[in-house]
């Protein structure tokens, strides 16, 4: 028999792969040296034979091994998905499920009073996230639009409000955070006592009473400046326009009266607009004296005012 065929027939034999046939030849060249004497081996050939013998089978039970690696790293890896996305879903589900929102709708504003014995104002359309336990947590997230705080003292649970890239942390204090999601610009005024305004990439800012900070998004610049208490008229039923944008105006007019202002006019579109327009009025009314404001006038269809000149 050719060595090579036999090296082969002899390593599918050993690993079980031969078939009938093949087992049958490797059996009938084993019996053909019943009858033959065997001639003694001495140490070296017999260690020769055995690292040949070995190095034909070990590329074969490797394989095997990879395979068996493979299959168990692949049935671990499952596992380890499954206990991830189990304890993901765990984890957000109980995230969730540890805040309520608070949300006002169109002209409506709302008081509540927090466990912790703070107290919070929101502004018309505005959605804050709250922990259902204060006594705890103290970390609230306003999702849209504005918020004043009345907040109580404690040293040892911190009083921080989450509005975007603007982070304020506090002890005890009175102040306004105004973070429309549609505004560019968002503003934390304090009326009393102080808090400290950490902004994503920067240092904190500290603000004192009757302290403000602007933040443009779009060019990612913080101010600090005195205070305007008419921002804050909102509390006593006031829309407060101060030198603001068409795109400003349309949030704030759709939050505060229900109505969607458009215009076909680029100058309109780049006007500045100022005014106070009580939040009790007729919501036609109020777009008819905005409009008078700056000699403008307006098509009323629906809920939509289109204002040209």
């Amino acid at each position: 028999m050719e060595t090579d065929k036999l090296k082969r027939l002899f390593r599918q034999y050993l690993l079980g792969q031969s078939g009938e046939k093949e087992t049958g030849t490797i059996d009938n060249w084993y019996q053909s040296f019943d009858n033959e004497p065997i001639a003694p081996l001495n140490r070296q050939e017999e260690e020769a034979i055995r690292l040949e013998i070995w190095q034909n089978i070990r590329p074969e039970l490797e394989k095997k091994k990879v395979h068996y690696l493979k299959r168990t790293l692949a049935a671990a890896a499952a596992v380890i998905l499954l206990l991830a996305g189990g304890l993901t879903y765990y984890m957000v589900n109980k995230s969730i499920s540890a805040y309520t929102e608070i949300a006002t709708a169109i002209g409506q504003r709302k008081t509540i009073q927090l466990a912790d014995g703070s107290q919070l104002t929101l502004n018309a359309g505005s959605i804050v996230r709250i922990p259902k336990n204060m006594r705890e947590e103290r970390r609230l997230n306003i999702i849209d639009g504005e918020v004043f705080f009345d907040v109580k003292g404690d040293p040892a649970v911190p009083f921080i409000v989450e509005s975007g890239p603007l982070t304020t942390t506090v002890l005890g204090t009175s102040f306004n955070v105004a973070a429309y999601k549609d505004i560019n610009r968002m503003s934390i005024a304090v009326t009393d006592g102080k808090v400290s305004v950490l902004r994503t990439g920067s240092t904190a800012h500290v603000l004192v009473k009757d302290q403000a900070l602007t933040y443009d998004r779009a060019k990612n610049i913080a101010t600090i400046d005195a205070i305007d208490k008419s921002l804050l008229g909102w509390r006593q039923g006031t829309m407060v326009l101060n030198d603001a944008s068409f795109g400003d105006m349309v949030v704030l007019m759709q939050k505060n009266f229900g109505l969607t202002l458009t215009t076909s006019q680029v100058k309109i579109r780049e006007t500045r607009y100022t005014t106070e327009l009580s939040t009790n009025m007729d919501p036609v009314k109020a777009a008819e004296v905005l409009a008078a404001i700056h000699n403008l006038k307006i098509e009323v269809t629906g809920h939509v005012v289109t204002l040209y000149e």
